[in-house]
């Protein structure tokens, strides 16, 4: 019995063995991103568009929320930051994980989302503010002084349908 394997399983070299046709590759489709939970899970109840929480600063500076907004601009180096935009275009909340482990898809840009996080007013220091212009692919040497604005410590993002 093992000598007929030996023969079936050898070939003269003078015969070109034929190549084996390579089974078709599957294409895996990329998961869908609407509903999607990075870190914690996001419950959407009671969320607050981001211009409204703009709108009452003093309401939620410093406090716990759960809000919706649009994805500006995500860090094109490892997505660990992002930012939401708001109907003044020259405003955009900053987003990040103080913890470091919730990094958003680098093409999320345009993507609705829901945040659950601690919001407040804050102030950028202007080396760190030119770090995150240099991650966005920006001139970093546009920044001059430390930046005013809005930050959200995030610890959960979720992707809503649009």
């Amino acid at each position: 019995m093992v000598f007929a394997l030996i023969l079936a399983c050898s070939t003269p070299e003078s015969q070109p063995v034929p190549e084996a046709a390579a089974p078709p590759v599957a294409e895996v489709p990329k998961p869908p991103v609407d509903n999607v939970n990075l870190g914690e899970p996001v419950d959407s109840a009671g969320v607050v568009p981001i211009d409204t929480v703009l709108a009452n600063v003093g309401e939620y500076n410093g406090k716990d929320v759960v809000v919706e907004g649009t994805v500006k601009e995500v860090c094109q180096k490892k997505g660990c930051w992002h930012t939401i935009a708001t109907a003044n275009a020259d405003v955009a909340v900053m987003v990040k994980d103080k913890e470091y482990k919730i990094f958003l898809p680098k093409d999320s840009a345009g993507k609705k989302v829901h945040l659950k996080g601690n919001f407040a007013m804050v102030e950028t220091p202007e080396d760190e503010a030119r770090h995150y212009a240099e991650d966005a692919g920006k001139d970093p040497s546009t920044i001059v002084g430390p930046q005013k604005g809005y930050a959200i410590d995030v610890a959960g993002v979720k992707f809503i349908d649009s």
